[in-house]
C-alpha cells in the first residue's frame, strides 16, 4: 500500500504529465489561429519569389535577344496577378486578425441587473444541477466576458478556465455539493463547497476539500467580474487526499 508521500508523488508526476499533453486548452485562442495564417503567408512569399524569378528570367533572356524586349498583355497579367493574389491575401488576413480579439459571446445576451433572488436561482443550478466546479458549464450570460477566475493556484480568463477545467477533471467521476445556502448581495455572492474531484490523469486520482466561492458583482450592470475560490486547506494537503480507483 502506498503511503501519502508516495501517492502525492505520483500525483503530482501525472498532473505534470497531464498539463504537457493538454498545454494547447490553456493556450489563448488567438495563437491557433495565427498558426495556419503564418503558414499561408510562408507559402505566398514562396509563390512571390517564384514569379520574380520568372520575370527575371524573362528580362534577361529579352537582352540577350532570345525573345522581344517588350512583354505581351498576357505576360503582364501573369506577371501581376502573384503581386494581386499577395495584395488580396494580406488585406483579407489583416481584416481577420482585426477580428480575434472580438468574442463570440454577444454582450445583448447577457441577463443585466437580475434581482438576487432570480440570479440566486441560476446559480443554484449551476451548482446543483450541472456541478459547474467541475464541469465548467456556467450560466455565462450572467457573467461579464473580461471576468477573472481565480483559485488558490492561479488567475484565468474565462475562456481559459472553462477549457482547463473540462480539461482536467472528469465530472461523472466527480462529487460536488453546496454547504448552506446560496448568498446573494448586490455585490457579490457567496456559497460554500465540499467535493471530490476526479482527475483526468492517469489512475484517475480522487482529491477532497472544502471551501467557498465568492462571485463579485459589477454595480452597474449585476453581471459577475471575478470568481474567487478559497480552499480550508492547502494545495498540498488536498494532493495528501488522492485515492486512486476511488469511486465517487
Amino acid at each position: 500500500m502506498m503511503n501519502n508521500r508516495t501517492s502525492v508523488a505520483l500525483l503530482l508526476g501525472a498532473i505534470a504529465g497531464a498539463m504537457h499533453d493538454s498545454a494547447e486548452a490553456f493556450a489563448p485562442a488567438s495563437s491557433l489561429l495565427v498558426a495556419p495564417i503564418a503558414t499561408e503567408l510562408r507559402r505566398c512569399r514562396c509563390r512571390s519569389t517564384e514569379a520574380s524569378l520568372f520575370r527575371r528570367k524573362k528580362k534577361n533572356d529579352a537582352l540577350e535577344g532570345v525573345i522581344p524586349s517588350t512583354p505581351r498583355n498576357d505576360e503582364v497579367g501573369e506577371q501581376e496577378q502573384p503581386q494581386n493574389s499577395r495584395r488580396s491575401f494580406l488585406s483579407v488576413t489583416a481584416a481577420a486578425a482585426s477580428l480575434l480579439p472580438l468574442r463570440s459571446y454577444a454582450s445583448s445576451d447577457k441577463q443585466l441587473n437580475l434581482s438576487n433572488d432570480d440570479l440566486k436561482t441560476i446559480i443554484l443550478s449551476d451548482i446543483i444541477d450541472k456541478s459547474f466546479l467541475v464541469s465548467a458549464d456556467i450560466t455565462r450570460s450572467v457573467y461579464a466576458e473580461s471576468a477573472t477566475f481565480t483559485d488558490e493556484i492561479d488567475v484565468y480568463t474565462m475562456d481559459k478556465w472553462i477549457k482547463g477545467t473540462k480539461s482536467l477533471f472528469i465530472p461523472s467521476g466527480s462529487r460536488v455539493s453546496l454547504v448552506g445556502d446560496v448568498e446573494v448581495a448586490p455585490g457579490e455572492v457567496s456559497f460554500r463547497f465540499d467535493e471530490d474531484l476526479m482527475f483526468n490523469i492517469p489512475f484517475k486520482p480522487v482529491c477532497s476539500l472544502t471551501g467557498k466561492v465568492v462571485l463579485t458583482r459589477d454595480e452597474n450592470t449585476g453581471l459577475i467580474t471575478s470568481y474567487r475560490e478559497y480552499w480550508d486547506q492547502s494545495v498540498n494537503e488536498v494532493l495528501k487526499t488522492a485515492k486512486f480507483g476511488k469511486k465517487v
